[in-house]
C-alpha cells in the first residue's frame, strides 16, 4: 500500500510540474509575441516620423558654386573698374600693388587634402571686410568660403598691413622730409599760414567693452570706444597715428603720453627749415583745435569769443589749414566702414584693424597722386 501511495505521489509530482513547465512556455511565448508588436509598432511610428518630415541633406562640406563674383570678375578685363572700387574700395591697379606687398606673408601652402586659396583672394577677403564691415558669416557666401577661411584670411591681412605702419606713417625727421610736407599744404590748402608742418586732431572708434578697465573706455559719446590721434599733411595722408588711448581720455592728455609729444618737447623734430618774416624766427608747426596745449611746435586758434580783427582773421586761416586733418578722417571712415561700425574684436586686434585701415588709406592716397600725376603727363 506504501508502494502504491509512494508512486502515485511522484506521479502527481511530475504532472502538476509538466503543467507548470507549459505554463511557462506559454507566458513567455506571449511576452515575445506583445515585445515584437511594440518594437514593429515604434518602427512603424518612426517611418512616419521620417516620411512626415522634410527631407534634410547632412553634409561635412556645404555645397557652394565652383567661383565667387571675384573669381568671375578679377582676370575680367570688360568689367568696369569703378565696380570693382564699389566692392574693395580700391581700383584693380592698386589692388595689385597691394598685393605685391603683401604675398609673401599671405600666400600659403597646398595639402595633400586640398589646394590652397590664392593669395589674391585672401586679400580681397581681407578688404572686402574692411571695406563694409560685414560679419564673417555674411563674407562667407559672398566670397565662396566659409566662416573659419574668412576669420583667418582677415587676420593674415590685417597683420601683414600692421608690420608695414613704420614704412607707410612716417612723421618727417629731416629738413627735406619737412620741407616736403610743408610744401603739401602751399599746395593744397588755400591757407596764408607759412611752415605748417602738419594738422592734428583726433577721432573715436567704438569698440566692445575691454575686459580690464572697461570703465575708462566708456566717453561722453555714451559708448565704449578708443582714440584715435592722427597727424596728416596736406594732401590728407596720415605721418603720425596713435590709436587705443581709452575714449574717456582727453586729447592734451592723448597728445602728452604720445612719442610725438616726447620727441617734439625734445627737439629731435620741427626744428627745420625755418624761415624769417620781419624779424620772427618761425619754425615748422602742428596747427590743431583748442582743445590741444600750446606749444612752439603746435599752435591753436585763440578763443572763440575774440574780437580782435587780426585774430579773427588767424583763426579762419589755422582752421583752413586745419581741415585737412578732419577731411582725411572722413575720407578714412567712409572708405573702410569698419571703422564706423563696432569693432566686436578684441583691444588689441581693433587697434591693429584701425592702423591697417590707415595704412590703407596712405597708400591709395599715394596710388591716386602717382595716377593724378602721370594723367597730366599725357595732357
Amino acid at each position: 500500500m506504501l508502494c502504491v501511495l509512494f508512486l502515485l505521489a511522484a506521479f502527481m509530482h511530475g504532472y502538476f510540474n509538466l503543467i507548470n513547465l507549459q505554463q511557462m512556455n506559454i507566458a513567455f511565448a506571449i511576452h515575445n509575441i506583445c515585445r515584437r508588436r511594440l518594437l514593429n509598432l515604434a518602427v512603424y511610428r518612426r517611418i512616419r516620423r521620417q516620411r512626415n518630415r522634410p527631407n534634410r541633406r547632412r553634409y561635412w562640406q556645404l555645397p557652394r558654386p565652383l567661383n565667387s563674383w571675384f573669381e568671375i570678375h578679377y582676370n575680367d578685363p570688360a568689367l568696369p573698374d569703378d565696380y570693382f572700387k564699389q566692392q574693395l574700395r580700391v581700383r584693380k591697379q592698386t589692388f595689385q600693388f597691394i598685393l605685391n606687398l603683401l604675398a609673401p606673408e599671405i600666400t600659403r601652402q597646398d595639402s595633400r587634402f586640398h589646394d590652397c586659396i590664392r593669395p589674391e583672394k585672401v586679400l580681397a577677403i581681407g578688404l572686402f571686410r574692411l571695406a563694409h564691415g560685414n560679419s564673417y558669416v555674411s563674407i562667407g557666401p559672398a566670397m565662396n568660403v566659409g566662416k573659419s577661411t574668412v576669420v583667418e584670411a582677415v587676420q593674415d591681412v590685417v597683420n601683414a598691413l600692421f608690420d608695414l605702419r613704420n614704412i607707410y606713417i612716417k612723421f618727417p625727421r629731416t629738413a627735406a622730409e619737412t620741407a616736403l610736407s610743408i610744401q603739401t599744404f602751399r599746395d593744397n590748402t588755400h591757407s596764408e599760414l607759412v611752415n605748417v608742418a602738419g594738422a592734428i586732431d583726433g577721432t573715436h572708434i567704438q569698440i566692445i567693452a575691454p575686459r580690464e578697465n572697461a570703465v575708462d573706455y566708456f566717453s561722453r559719446y555714451q559708448q565704449h570706444d578708443m582714440i584715435v590721434q592722427g597727424v596728416v599733411d596736406g594732401r590728407g595722408k596720415f605721418i603720425d597715428a596713435v590709436v587705443g588711448f581709452p575714449g574717456s581720455a582727453h586729447d592734451a592728455r592723448v597728445l602728452r603720453y604720445s612719442d610725438l609729444y616726447v620727441e617734439a618737447e625734445a627737439g629731435a623734430i620741427l626744428q627745420e627749415p625755418r624761415i624769417h618774416i620781419g624779424g620772427t624766427d618761425i619754425r615748422p608747426y602742428l596747427v590743431g583745435d583748442s582743445a590741444y596745449p600750446q606749444a612752439p611746435w603746435l599752435i591753436k586758434p585763440f578763443p572763440e569769443g575774440t574780437r580782435v580783427n587780426e585774430e579773427i582773421t588767424f583763426n579762419k586761416e589755422l582752421s583752413t589749414a586745419r581741415v585737412v586733418v578732419e577731411r582725411a578722417f572722413g575720407i578714412l571712415k567712409n572708405r573702410w566702414r569698419i571703422l564706423i561700425k563696432r569693432l566686436d574684436s578684441s583691444l588689441q586686434f581693433a587697434i591693429k584693424t584701425t592702423i591697417a585701415c590707415i595704412v590703407l588709406h596712405n597708400i591709395c592716397r599715394s596710388e591716386e597722386h602717382t595716377s593724378e600725376l602721370q594723367s597730366r603727363q599725357y595732357l
